[in-house]
């Protein structure tokens, strides 16, 4: 990487030298691994140079340790364009883990998950989709987490995936503005932007609303410049 924005100490920089370091150990799940291939982009590299998938996981709670993913919607984004035509939507095999509370939330029951996707196939289809690409996710701790262990990822080895975070951007920005106590829910979001409502807690409807969310954040922080990766790495990671 070159000096200033884009130097050593950039989270890029680090990310890549832990790619690297992970690519020589023999614990990585083969599964895994074509993640692990992929160099990190450099800070420097305009959004619209860059293949970036937009990812919502729908899940049994939020403890990747206990918890089950029960959804997962995904569709490809490259600035300035979202693409409707490559969207998919998969419900995941649980077994038993529905609980009451989350299918009054997301609207998934044990009948709608019969003929899910079983766990491995979807790990197949996560790597396929994501190996190369950035992710965008709202709150992405959740998609990071969960992916970390249903891939079977060591505890002290990272997702090597560049994740770009519609809720930690919105607070960077709101924090700015001096707004309180602000509503940081994608459809708290996206109603104080002005955009439509959509379902909630359905994993391809909120997977297009944080596209769209997206676009819009990167368009009020650039203004007319043009978008480069490394600011907005840098705002995922700063709250």
């Amino acid at each position: 990487m070159t000096g200033g924005l884009f130097d050593r100490f950039h989270p890029l920089a680090k990310q890549e030298k832990q790619r690297l370091q992970a690519l020589k150990r023999t614990d990585i799940p083969d599964i895994a691994r074509p993640l692990f291939e992929h160099p990190v982009p450099q800070a420097d590299t305009p959004l619209g140079k860059l293949e970036c998938v937009v990812l919502d996981f729908e899940t049994t709670g939020l403890d990747p340790t206990k918890d089950s993913i029960l959804s997962v919607g995904m569709l490809n984004l490259k600035y300035p364009f979202m693409s409707l035509s490559s969207a998919q939507h998969y419900y995941v095999k649980a077994g038993e883990k529905i609980v009451p509370d989350t299918a009054v939330i997301n609207h998934i029951t044990p009948e709608t998950l019969k003929g899910g996707m079983p766990p491995q196939q979807l790990c197949e289809v996560l790597v396929k989709a994501l190996a190369g690409k950035i992710v965008i996710a709202h709150w992405g701790w959740i998609e990071k987490e969960f992916m970390h262990r249903l891939l079977g990822i060591p505890a002290d080895v990272k997702v090597p995936l560049v994740f770009l975070d519609t809720l930690t951007l919105e607070k960077t920005m709101v924090f700015n503005d001096g707004v309180i106590e602000p509503d940081f829910r994608l459809a708290g979001i996206r109603e104080r932007r002005g955009l439509p409502p959509y379902l909630a807690h359905n994993a391809f409807a909120d997977a297009v609303a944080t596209g769209e969310l997206f676009l819009a954040q990167v368009t009020d922080i650039f203004g007319r410049r043009t978008p480069l990766l490394g600011p907005v790495v840098r705002r995922s990671v700063a709250v």
